[in-house]
């Protein structure tokens, strides 16, 4: 295993804090800035203590969403509108969750080639940057319902099978470096109609099984190969930066999309896909 020293984890877990939530792509920047900082193999248990803190600053930002869910599996005989929009949201968490563990299976198998692979990440980037562009153009208003009454589009209480299915074929997808999870799923949910707070809700909160079961599929490989960390203190101030600028990203991300910004995000990540290239074929001669 390569060694990471304190000011390189600063670094990639401020990254990690910045883009793990912003639609652009947290695994493609890692994948670009641990090759541009010299590291050769992929740093694939440092990546996932840094999922590890980001993962903390969901779960902590939407604590009241969870804990609605909590009580209202507990409380299964109450039948107020608000008790079924929460068992409802969570029923469609564990849809989506399906199609994103069956292609988190299936891609995993290529996780080492993804993550050293600097061409594949910078054209992922430029179609992250396609589907944020289309779905801010082509966002489609129907129904009033929701836990939240503002904005045009579907409530929980009208989304679909569907809608769920598809949102989780994305998250799924997204284990491609370059293509964002939040932006594909967002994206997705905005293209399928659903309202703007709820498509910013449901993608972070489908994220959590999803962002687990990852941990638990790459500790397990890292505890077999004996994969770990001689000095510590590095991969904490990591993990901090990372969960502390994380939490901050996610209250710039839902400004941006009930604000309908999502278009800098694209060209952004336009940006740096072809800068990426650039200089990659710039080495090249």
């Amino acid at each position: 295993m390569e060694m990471i020293n304190t000011l390189h984890a600063l670094i990639l877990g401020m990254v990690q804090g910045l883009t793990e939530f912003l639609p652009v792509s947290s695994s493609g920047h890692l994948v670009i800035m641990q090759h541009y900082l010299g590291f050769r193999e992929p740093l694939l248990l440092f990546d996932v203590m840094l999922h590890a803190a980001t993962l903390a600053a969901v779960v902590i930002y939407f604590r009241q969403d969870l804990w609605g869910m909590i009580l209202s599996l507990i409380r299964l005989k109450k039948k107020t509108p608000e008790e079924i929009l929460h068992r409802k949201m969570f029923y469609f968490i564990l849809l989506g969750t399906i199609p994103t563990g069956a292609l988190g299976i299936f891609f995993n198998r290529w996780a080492k080639f993804f993550f050293v692979s600097v061409i594949l990440t910078s054209f992922m980037l430029l179609f992250t940057g396609i589907l944020l562009w289309v779905s801010e153009r082509k966002e489609k208003p129907e129904g009033k319902e929701s836990l939240e009454k503002e904005g045009p589009g579907k409530g929980i209480g009208k989304m679909r099978v569907a809608d769920a299915l598809l949102i989780g074929i994305m998250q799924g997808v997204a284990i491609i470096p370059g293509i964002s999870r939040s932006g594909a799923t967002i994206s997705t949910g905005l293209l399928r109609g659903i309202k703007k707070e709820l498509a910013f809700r449901y993608s972070f909160l489908l994220s959590i099984p999803a962002i687990i079961g990852a941990l638990g599929l790459q500790l397990r490989e890292a505890f077999l190969e004996k994969n770990l960390p001689s000095h510590l203190l590095p991969w904490v101030g990591g993990a901090l930066s990372a969960a502390i600028i994380g939490y901050l990203s996610l209250i710039l991300l839902r400004k941006a999309v009930i604000k309908k910004k999502l278009s800098i995000f694209a060209y952004y990540c336009w940006i740096i896909g072809i800068s990426s290239l650039a200089i990659r074929a710039w080495a090249k001669f």
